[in-house]
């Protein structure tokens, strides 16, 4: 990579956010306000609203915030300022959320990505609604590679569907053709 890259959040995404915070402050937020709800339901209430503002907040913070990609490393600029150079990178993960019902049988389907990248203390996550993340996600998984670091099995699994490298001959398990293994999911579900 000879020339940095910068990589901001859509302006859909974030204008989406906005409007899901403000419609959750106002529909929890207003009754907490302008009705006498008892210290119970208040209290629900109320703690869904807090949930809400940080949500607004999480979305500036997107809102203000890029990340450059460079050939030392990568850098978050915004409110906070973080730098990671690939020498420091100790692990990547690469997950995966539906937002559809039902697995899809190839590729990625309705949900989102979400990507951390660990190393000395230094922890800098980003998702799917940052621009040109399959560029981002590609280089990301090729330093990782050639810096000799292993992926779990989830992760692995992620990358060949962001690639569109999963196809229904990979493998005679069915769970195998999605982008995320049972055992992401956790014991017991």
């Amino acid at each position: 990579m000879s020339q940095n890259s910068y990589h901001h959040y859509t302006d859909k995404s974030v204008r989406r956010d906005y409007i899901q915070a403000g419609i959750g402050i106002l529909f929890f937020g207003l009754p907490v306000l302008l009705a006498d709800l008892g210290i119970i339901i208040g209290t629900i209430l109320g703690a869904l609203t807090v949930f809400f503002i940080g949500h607004g907040a999480r979305t500036l913070n997107h809102q203000l915030s890029f990340l450059e990609l460079t050939d030392s490393g990568l850098i978050k600029h915004g409110p906070i300022k973080k730098r990671l150079a690939w020498e420091q990178l100790d692990e990547v993960k690469l997950r995966y959320f539906s937002t559809a019902r039902d697995r899809p049988s190839s590729g990625l389907g309705e949900g989102w990505m979400e990507m951390t990248l660990n190393g000395d203390d230094i922890c800098v996550k980003f998702n799917s609604e940052l621009g040109n993340f399959e560029h981002l996600a590609n280089t990301i998984e090729k330093k990782a590679v050639s810096l000799g670091l292993r992926f779990d099995q989830s992760t692995e699994a992620n990358f060949r569907a962001l690639r569109g490298d999963i196809l229904p001959e990979d493998s005679d398990n069915p769970r195998d053709k999605t982008p995320y293994p049972d055992n992401y999911r956790g014991s017991g579900l």
